[in-house]
């Protein structure tokens, strides 16, 4: 098997994707505190946060890492805002981002960009002057465009990876997982205590491992596709 269950007691449960089957991933209280931790330092370089806002677009799904990353904004000074990753909520997506000064969007995908165009607006107006944080399609559909600073988020399986900069290569917790690569395929494993371990999970990834420094000054590991 892949994962199996530990003697850890769970504080929530989240799912992630299996190659396309969604399953569910228990989540003990220092499993967050740890990928806050992480958060911390892929942010640190980003100094002008303080008093702004941050909208984050996710679903029940995604309450594991999303809300570590809204602590960790959180203790940044930034105040966050939320609405669904859905394909109705684009409405309310236009409407936060006008109304406040909303410095960060994450995390965007082909749902979220199709929910602002069915709302009658252009997510690549809509982005102007904000850190974008964008999945697969979404990435590549906003990609090159003048005005957004885009950032690039990997899912992998019940691990992830963000980039610090564009371009610079999406950081991955190296203390919390071991990631190997080997053809069309990324394995994944825990290196510490979870309530559900991993052993070599497989993700459908081409990448590579990037242990270089990164541009934006955070240490670690990066994968790069």
């Amino acid at each position: 098997m892949s994962e199996t269950l530990s003697m850890i007691r769970p504080s929530a449960i989240a799912q992630f994707s299996d190659n396309g089957v969604t399953r569910l991933l228990p989540i003990s209280e220092r499993e967050v505190n740890r990928t806050i931790a992480f958060f911390r330092r892929v942010l640190a370089s980003d100094w002008d946060l303080r008093g702004r806002f941050a909208l984050i677009l996710g679903t029940q799904a995604d309450a594991y890492f999303l809300a570590a990353f809204e602590r960790a904004l959180q203790e940044r000074g930034v105040t966050v805002c939320n609405s669904e990753a859905n394909s109705w909520d684009g409405a309310r997506t236009e409407a936060t981002i006008r109304r406040f000064d909303v410095a960060i969007v994450a995390v965007v995908t082909p749902i979220v960009l199709d929910a602002i165009r069915n709302a009658g607006h252009d997510a690549k107006t809509l982005f102007q002057g904000k850190i974008v944080w964008a999945q697969g399609d979404a990435y590549d559909a906003l990609e090159g465009t003048e005005g957004i600073d885009l950032r690039r988020w990997i899912p992998l399986g019940p691990a992830f990876a963000i980039e610090g900069r564009h371009r610079g290569g999406a950081h991955y917790d190296g203390r919390e997982w071991l990631i190997e690569t080997h053809g069309d395929t990324t394995y994944v494993t825990s290196r510490l205590d979870r309530a559900m371990a991993f052993d070599r999970l497989p993700v459908a990834l081409t990448a590579r491992i990037n242990t270089d420094p990164c541009p934006g000054g955070a240490l670690g590991p990066r994968i790069v596709l």
